[in-house]
């Protein structure tokens, strides 16, 4: 089979995590997300120690502070060297040179801009539809949902900005652009599944 990389990009909030697991599932393929970071923060001798695992039952302070430090945002600066951004890029190119696969996110668009068999997705929402999932899915309450959401989405477009000097959002670059609000994640799974039929004539 032809290989093919699908990237996904996102707004937080629009459960595109879940949108990218079962597309991996349907196409048969592996699905990367932290292990990108996992990977990359190795090779650039970065301590995984500094990526703070989200616990559902901490309290609202810690659940902040656990999503903002996250690899490579907030207040864990450690992905923000030229070292680091190398070994994310080599470790993204190394992975779309030897399988087909589904990357989220860690500017995976933008490290392979000049390969000819990636597909760009980019899914995002309205503010009132991110709150609802962050609620629900985080167990936060409204006022610390709306708090995150932009602590993460400035951090994201920060970093973003830092690797590709291009801002997160940009139409430019994405072959496929999906409102959350409209579709549901086995429709928005669909949509980018015959999307990478007929790019990659599977």
């Amino acid at each position: 089979m032809k290989r093919f990389v699908i990237t996904i990009g996102r707004e937080f909030g629009c459960n595109a995590g879940e949108v990218g697991r079962r597309l991996a599932a349907k196409l048969g393929v592996r699905f990367y997300n932290k292990s990108l970071a996992c990977e990359a923060a190795a090779i650039a001798h970065i301590d995984e120690n500094t990526a703070i695992n989200f616990d559902k039952n901490a309290s609202e302070k810690e659940k902040l502070k656990s999503f903002l430090e996250e690899f490579g945002y907030g207040a864990s600066k450690a992905f923000y060297t030229e070292e680091a951004v190398e070994a994310q890029a080599y470790v993204i190119r190394r992975i779309a040179n030897t399988e087909s696969c589904v990357m989220f996110g860690r500017c995976a668009d933008y490290f392979l801009s000049e390969f000819d068999f990636t597909l760009n997705v980019f899914l995002y929402a309205p503010d009132e539809f991110r709150i609802k999932h962050v609620v629900s899915a985080y167990n936060l309450d409204e006022a610390g949902a709306k708090k995150l959401i932009k602590k993460i989405d400035r951090e994201r477009h920060n970093y973003y900005k830092f690797v590709t000097g291009k801002n997160r959002g940009d139409r430019h670059g994405r072959n496929l652009m999906i409102d959350m609000n409209m579709f549901s994640v086995d429709d928005a799974v669909d949509l980018i599944y015959e999307a990478a039929k007929k790019r990659f004539g599977l």
